[in-house]
């Protein structure tokens, strides 16, 4: 359960070890950057989506194992801010982000999964955390339905900043697992990037700085320093109890750092929390 293209790239061994198993969802489509980029929004998508086809048949997922939804990335800022700007009611909430809750349940519903994946909810990208969270509600309600232990487990992306990218920071809940990608699994996973040509400038800067970072440890163990931090992917088990309605970071101004939308920054107590609230108390009263 991913929340726009290029996230698959973060758990590409699972993908390639998987292959004819696995679904994948994206959440959006993947326009965000088109404002910044001043392209046409419908184009930018169509460009994203056709990358990310791309680098799932490379990892060996073929295209009809994907879902796209196509909810656009613009419009969720859009109303994340509103509710930064002014209280929304509880309906109003519900009402815009209600079709991207339907579409990740109906997505377990389709796949019937006997485990899950989700881009962690980390307080890095405010999208990553809408999309792992309408995931955990959509795996839980299908797995109460059905009366099954289905497990979520989630991997991160970027956590605070590129200095701590796809990585759990230490203390993070839920218990944590590696995976080591052999040679093969390595080159696929870089075949898998190159296939963004949309991100290929910001790809290159995030490999440099991967290299900076850990060329200390590397120049002993006389290897490529990006290659050997790529080549390790985390996962971590999402506790039963997790609770959403929490800052991820401690202080909480740290979540979602630097993120906005037309000068209104995106922080999670006034624009994520009001989500995780007014859903879990609709779930609530759908119960009772």
């Amino acid at each position: 359960m991913l929340a726009h293209p290029n996230d698959e790239l973060a758990c590409s061994g699972i993908l390639q070890r998987l292959r004819d198993r696995i679904r994948v969802v994206f959440m959006t489509n993947g326009d965000g950057l088109a404002r910044t980029e001043n392209l046409d929004p419908v184009r930018y998508a169509a460009i994203r989506k056709a990358e990310a086809l791309e680098s799932l048949g490379t990892s060996g997922v073929a295209a009809d194992q994907a879902r796209f939804f196509g909810h656009s990335e613009n419009e969720i800022y859009r109303n994340l801010a509103r509710l930064k700007r002014s209280a929304l009611r509880l309906s109003e909430v519900i009402a815009f982000f209600e079709p991207i809750r339907r579409s990740m349940a109906e997505a377990a519903y389709e796949f019937r999964p006997d485990v899950a994946f989700a881009v962690g909810f980390h307080g890095g990208h405010p999208e990553h955390g809408l999309a792992h969270f309408f995931g955990a509600l959509a795996v839980r309600n299908f797995a109460k339905e059905v009366e099954a232990d289905i497990p979520l487990y989630q991997f991160p992306e970027y956590v605070l900043t590129t200095l701590l990218p796809e990585r759990l920071r230490t203390g993070y809940p839920g218990e944590k697992y590696w995976m080591v990608l052999d040679g093969r699994e390595l080159e696929t996973k870089k075949r898998m990037a190159d296939c963004y040509l949309s991100r290929r400038p910001d790809f290159k800067r995030f490999r440099r700085i991967v290299g900076i970072l850990n060329l200390p440890r590397a120049a002993v163990r006389r290897e490529n320093p990006a290659d050997r931090f790529f080549g390790r992917e985390q996962v971590s088990l999402v506790p039963g109890d997790f609770d959403y309605r929490r800052a991820p970071y401690r202080p909480g101004f740290l979540d979602h750092l630097l993120e906005d939308f037309e000068g209104t920054p995106i922080t999670f107590q006034e624009c994520i929390r009001p989500i995780v609230v007014a859903f879990e108390e609709e779930a609530a009263a759908q119960r009772n």
